[in-house]
């Protein structure tokens, strides 16, 4: 079983890969920790990594997201645009409003979001990130991430705890699985 878990920022789908991961007995796989591991080969925070981005580096994030989809069964794997890389996954997109989203990123004071005083200061930021992060995969790749076309399954997290939203993931996957 190969699955993909895309979605808008804070939405959850970092903890629930991880729980689902856990629960399936599946490899973990995100985009956020093939980028710690790339910051952490050329010595630099992952902070600072973020900033330097490029098109370079999205590249050999999505090389790595590649060959694991290749290599690798039984994975899980979380981020943007891994539905693109992993096209024999089951894909799975997890919706949230802007302010439940920011709420949550805020809560958790994530340290890439740690300059943001308010949570409705980090609705902006998040807006701006996804707008950018969209465009920037149309460019590299003429794939929208905003689509949900893109998908097997559509879930919107915005009322949903972690369980709630693990449930729901887990519920779908077993009715795509009798189709």
């Amino acid at each position: 079983m190969k699955i993909v878990l895309c979605g808008r920022i804070g939405s959850g789908k970092s903890t629930t890969a991880q729980w689902i991961a856990k629960e399936l007995g599946l490899k973990h796989y995100s985009d956020g920790d093939l980028m710690r591991t790339l910051a952490m080969e050329k010595g630099v925070k992952l902070e600072t990594f973020v900033k330097q981005r490029s098109e370079a580096v999205d590249r050999m994030i999505d090389e790595k997201t590649r060959r694991i989809g290749k290599k690798e069964d039984n994975l899980i794997f979380d981020g943007h645009i891994a539905f693109h890389f992993i096209p024999d996954a089951i894909t799975i997109f997890l919706e949230v409003s802007e302010e439940v989203g920011a709420e949550r990123i805020f809560k958790h004071q994530r340290k890439s979001e740690a300059h943001v005083k308010t949570a409705k200061e980090l609705i902006k930021k998040n807006k701006e990130r996804w707008k950018t992060d969209r465009q920037r995969y149309k460019k590299l790749y003429g794939v929208d991430i905003n689509d949900m076309k893109n998908y097997d399954i559509v879930i919107d997290t915005t009322k949903l705890d972690v369980e709630g939203t693990v449930h729901e993931v887990k519920r779908a996957l077993r009715a795509l699985q009798k189709k």
